[in-house]
């Protein structure tokens, strides 16, 4: 059962990387003046990110490894919650990675729907046991808080957006544990601290490390 769901999840996860790869690749996140009277911001003239083969890849394989761990225990409403809440947050997660790896930004849309699916699914994960979504908004507040501080006193080398991810990420994970939400921000870090010794470079996105912090701290979770 475990490995025909991990491969049914591999198949259609790879289809839907795909389809959002080609919807990507038409550049409409990228904000010009015409869109953003306020900051003048201009995407346009930035460089093509290339193909982007990764994200077809990376979504067919998270979906996968997801899918084995969890389609041998959907006995119940929460737990059919908890799978299909991390079907989405790999899904709308990996679109916001695409993103801030292009043009070091997470899209509002992007943030909203991610907090939506945290949100609906921590409800229904959670049901009849306020203490715990009251502890995970603890958690949430704590880590956008946290961020926040970062964001402040780097005087915005911590944009913003990193700021509510966090809050979204301590979120989804506090409704498991102090230690999911320690264990994600971690191993962000460190996924962020290594490629900045990759590529050499001191200015990067964390939105992308954020999101694979929490996945890797959930399927531990999971073990």
């Amino acid at each position: 059962m475990q490995f025909v769901g991990g491969i049914v999840a591999l198949i259609v996860g790879v289809m839907i990387g795909e389809g959002m790869r080609r919807w990507l690749n038409r550049l409409g996140y990228r904000l010009g003046p015409e869109k953003d009277e306020i900051d003048e911001i201009d995407e346009t003239a930035l460089a093509a990110p290339g193909v982007r083969w990764w994200i077809p890849l990376v979504l067919g394989l998270s979906w996968a490894v997801t899918a084995y761990l969890m389609v041998g225990s959907l006995d119940d409403l929460p737990s059919i919650a908890h799978f299909g809440g991390w079907l989405g947050f790999i899904v709308v997660g990996v679109w916001l990675a695409a993103v801030d790896l292009d043009v070091q930004r997470l899209p509002d849309v992007g943030q909203l729907g991610l907090a939506g699916i945290a949100l609906v699914a921590g409800i229904l994960v959670t049901w009849g046991d306020p203490m715990t979504l009251l502890i995970a908004l603890g958690y949430a507040l704590g880590c956008g808080g946290a961020f926040l501080v970062i964001h402040l006193i780097s005087r915005g080398a911590m944009g913003f957006g990193d700021v509510k991810l966090a809050a979204t990420c301590g979120w989804w994970l506090g409704l498991v544990s102090l230690t999911a939400v320690f264990t994600g921000l971690v191993a962000a870090c460190l996924l962020a601290i290594a490629y900045s010794l990759i590529t050499r470079s001191r200015q990067f996105a964390f939105g992308p490390w954020l999101i694979a912090g929490a996945v890797l701290a959930g399927w531990g979770t999971l073990l």
